[in-house]
Order: C-alpha cells, then sequence, then structure tokens
C-alpha cells in the first residue's frame, strides 16, 4: 500500500502474523497486540429485484478482543450495513441508482481516553472516493479516515480500496492495508494507549467484510 512519504519516515510497522485470508475467525498478532476471540455473526441479506432494478440490503455483526503485553484487555464491537441500488441496462452496464453506501461502525471503551467510536460510510468506488467518510472518535479527540486506492510504486489506483490513512489534522499518524495479509503502520511518537486505540480501530478494519458484492451474487428474500 502507498504510505505518505513523511509518514513512513518516522512510522514504525507493525508485523501481522497468524491473519489468514481464509479463516477470518481466527486469533492474530498486530505486532504486540493479540486479536482473538473473534465472533462474527451471519449475513442477513435482503430486498428484491423486478426486471432489471436491484434494490439490497444487508447487515452483518462482529465482536473481538484485543490485547497487549501487559495484559490490558477491551472488546470491540462493530457491525456493516450495506444500501445498494442498481439498474442493469440492456448492454448488461449496471448503473447505480440513488444512495450506494456501505456503512461500518465498531466501539470500545479504553480505561484511559473513554468510549472510543470508528464511523465508515464508503461509496465502494475509487471514482466516488470524495463521498467517502470515516472517523474513530472520543469526542475529546477525532481521527478522520480517508481511503487508500494505491499501492506503492504503482501509478494507477485500484478500483477498490486497499487501505486507510488515520489523520490528525492533517498529520498521518497510521495507516492499515486491508488486502491480502495486511499491514499496519503507526506514529513512533504516540502514547501506549492512543497506540492500541489506533491498533484496535485497525483491527477491526482487517476484520470487516465487505458486503458490497456484485448484485447478481445476492439472494432475494
Amino acid at each position: 500500500m502507498a504510505v505518505a512519504p513523511d509518514f513512513q519516515e518516522t512510522a514504525e510497522e507493525l508485523p501481522i502474523a497468524g491473519r489468514k485470508f481464509l479463516k477470518p475467525n481466527g486469533d492474530f498478532q498486530i505486532g504486540p497486540y493479540t486479536v482473538a476471540n473473534i465472533h462474527r455473526g451471519w449475513r442477513n441479506m435482503g430486498g428484491f429485484s423486478i426486471f432489471s432494478y436491484n434494490n439490497i440490503r444487508a447487515k452483518q455483526q462482529y465482536e473481538f478482543s484485543i490485547q497487549d503485553r501487559q495484559g490490558s484487555e477491551w472488546y470491540v464491537f462493530g457491525a456493516s450495513r450495506l444500501k445498494d441500488k442498481s439498474l442493469r441496462s440492456k448492454t448488461g452496464v449496471t448503473i447505480d441508482v440513488g444512495p450506494n453506501m456501505e456503512y461500518y461502525a465498531s466501539h470500545f471503551t479504553s480505561p484511559e481516553s473513554g468510549e472510543w467510536h470508528l464511523l465508515t460510510a464508503d461509496p465502494n468506488q475509487y471514482l466516488r472516493r470524495r463521498k467517502f467518510q470515516g472517523e474513530l472518535s472520543n469526542r475529546t479527540t477525532t481521527y478522520t479516515i480517508a481511503p487508500v486506492y494505491n499501492f506503492e510504486g504503482k501509478g494507477l489506483p485500484m478500483s477498490d480500496l486497499i487501505g486507510y490513512e488515520f489523520k490528525e489534522g492533517d498529520k498521518v499518524v497510521g495507516a492499515v492495508q486491508v488486502i491480502n495479509n495486511g499491514k499496519v503502520w503507526v506514529s513512533a511518537q504516540l502514547n501506549p494507549d492512543t497506540r492500541m486505540v489506533l491498533a484496535s480501530g485497525m483491527a477491526s478494519l482487517l476484520l470487516y467484510e465487505k458486503l458490497n458484492e456484485p448484485v447478481e451474487n445476492f439472494a432475494f428474500e
């Protein structure tokens, strides 16, 4: 994943170990943090299809724990929801109609900095990336979350996002690549609580499975 050069110079990469792409419910490590007790609810899908018009709704819930080497542990709870409307033309091209967004939220509580909420609203497309919104906040401190579509050294972006940057103002303080085996970077200047807060948010995004499959892959109720 392409990481901002000025951030990369001072950031620490936290190695990911044990994360299996084909077994998303298994425990894994993010540097000194253990992600465990992963429980993923069933995907609930619904909606209808009439002629060439599809109206899809889908949702899924998650929970897991994260623990540091000193034994501090907290639970993270998350949920995703998809609202997708599309129209298939006679040429086979699928056109978005109306709101076409996927929403993800997670929350957890730090004994030191209180309750945190992570929220993203994703249009699921590079050309609509400016409509992406995301933040991680405890109301006192807010980190904005931005999507990343580029690989390091590659000129052309991917059509689907490959990771996220966490920013405090204009300064990047963390980044996570969510595809393949995943990668995590955090600023070396952060205090232990902030690092664990960011690791918790990044772990939730590493476990977040997109619901935006092609409409023909959905079974309508």
